[in-house]
């Protein structure tokens, strides 16, 4: 059974949206509400730090959902055990990349396999590029226009291998693979790239809900915030489905670049791990797609490295990674979870979301070329809680990077989920803090209003509110 995409969004304006999909929209979603939360779902330690000791009972990282049969499990454990996998250049691992395995970047060592990065340095990556000379926006200082720069506007490298950098190669890892003159150099930010965006690697869990919202409720989000906080309206983003070669709403990535978890996957292997796939069959090489000296190909096995098998089982495990439980609800988190509401944080964190009535997932004994899906009860018809509305906002011109992606421009950021936050360390796309009262002084833009309600209300009114948030 294929999957057919839902409806496409294609950046139009508010009022022609309105008109196709209002009708249709309004009539069959109920709007989610806040007080629909159940006070006892999730979990919040008093400290945004690691667990590291892992002694709360309501810490399920690294766990599958609930409801999963023997057949299901099995085929779980079978792509943890790929996640946690040190690949090998004899596999495919390189020429360049970033890491060896997929827990490198997502997890922590000895737990929480699907996690945040470990640090914020070595896992995360960087993204580049430069004001085209022919764009209005490379005249005026980078601080001034960051936020509107569009993919019209930048040269995205794509002659040395594309706006990702990679910065490690085989020859960096192991320099006697290749003679001293046969070098693989890993990736510089080049010297005239002036947008510059680090990325810190957010955790993956309860990925698969995600995965199996309707398009049509992203979208449906979107007109509610036009009709109810018009300045505070997100939009959806339009991507196209790398396998179906259809237009998407987007929903993964720091801009809803990627517009489901198989899409997001296939590009993590390609970049971070260096492995070729159906979907990226090319090497990354510093000076251009697939540019490296034959001796390089002598040592690296033909492409693709991956039939589909690895591919397929990866994005299973993390289909069903289970979504973070909360942790103890004190009369101060439920006073802090009213405050969330009356700043209207919840407008752009909304608390809740339904998955479609039958949720699927990838079937991991299906290779490449031919996808069959698989229908799993514990994504059917799931109403969850991840506290994102899987829109794009302006978010003022301390967080925008200048770096646009699909339909996001600079100064657009995907809003977020929020649930796990008491498990994470580093704060915002970049990790720049991990202090949750400074991530929210940092926002600014469509938030700037919430910011303020935030800043203004007694210091027992933030500890309130910032106990829920640490209770998520």
């Amino acid at each position: 059974m294929s999957k057919k995409p839902v409806l496409s969004f294609l950046n139009r304006k508010f009022t022609q949206l309105f008109i196709v999909l209002a009708v249709l929209v309004v009539a069959q979603i109920a709007w989610t509400t806040y007080k629909d939360v159940p006070v006892n779902y999730f979990s919040f330690s008093p400290t945004n730090a690691q667990n590291k000791d892992r002694k709360d009972p309501t810490d399920n990282r690294g766990e599958p959902v609930e409801g999963l049969s023997a057949r299901q499990l099995k085929a779980f454990e079978e792509g943890k055990v790929l996640f946690k996998k040190k690949f090998t250049v004899k596999e495919g691992l390189g020429p360049l990349f970033n890491g060896e395995s997929c827990f490198e970047c997502h997890g922590q060592p000895g737990y929480a396999v699907g996690g945040e990065g470990r640090d914020n340095s070595s896992t995360s990556i960087v993204n580049f590029a430069r004001r085209l000379p022919s764009s209005p926006k490379s005249k005026l200082p980078f601080s001034e226009v960051a936020e509107s720069i569009g993919k019209r506007d930048v040269d995205f490298f794509l002659e040395k291998g594309g706006p990702s950098q990679q910065k490690r190669s085989i020859t960096t890892e192991d320099p006697d693979l290749l003679p001293f003159h046969i070098q693989v150099d890993a990736d510089m930010i080049p010297a005239n790239a002036d947008i510059i965006s680090p990325r810190h690697s957010p955790p993956i869990f309860g990925d698969g809900l995600i995965d199996n919202i309707a398009d049509a409720d992203i979208i449906a989000n979107s007109i509610k915030q036009n009709i109810e906080h018009p300045e505070m309206a997100g939009r959806p983003i339009s991507a196209v489905d790398r396998y179906t070669e259809a237009p998407r709403v987007g929903r993964f990535g720091w801009k809803n670049q990627n517009v489901n978890l198989f899409n997001f996957t296939t590009g993590a292997m390609n970049i971070e791990l260096g492995l070729t796939t159906y979907l990226n069959s090319t090497e990354n090489s510093s000076k251009s797609f697939g540019i490296f000296p034959k001796e390089v190909y002598q040592v690296i096995p033909p492409g693709p490295n991956d039939k589909g098998e690895i591919l397929v089982k990866l994005n299973y495990f993390q289909a069903l990674l289970a979504p973070p439980k909360r942790g103890e609800i004190t009369e101060e988190v439920k006073r802090g979870e009213k405050l969330f509401a009356q700043t209207n944080c919840a407008v752009c964190h909304q608390p809740s979301m339904n998955t479609t009535p039958v949720g699927y997932v990838i079937d991991p004994d299906s290779p490449l070329p031919k996808l069959n899906y698989m229908k799993v009860d514990a994504l059917s018809n799931k109403k969850f809680y991840p506290y994102s509305d899987f829109l794009v906002h302006q978010m003022g011109k301390d967080l925008a990077d200048g770096f646009p992606q699909e339909g996001a421009k600079g100064g657009e950021w995907r809003t977020t989920p929020l649930w796990g936050l008491r498990f994470k360390k580093f704060l915002l796309h970049d990790g720049r803090t991990q202090v949750v009262h400074d991530a929210i002084m940092y926002h600014g833009g469509q938030a700037e209003k919430s910011k303020q309600a935030y800043a203004s209300l007694p210091k027992a009114d933030q500890d309130a509110l910032l106990a829920f948030l640490n209770s998520l």
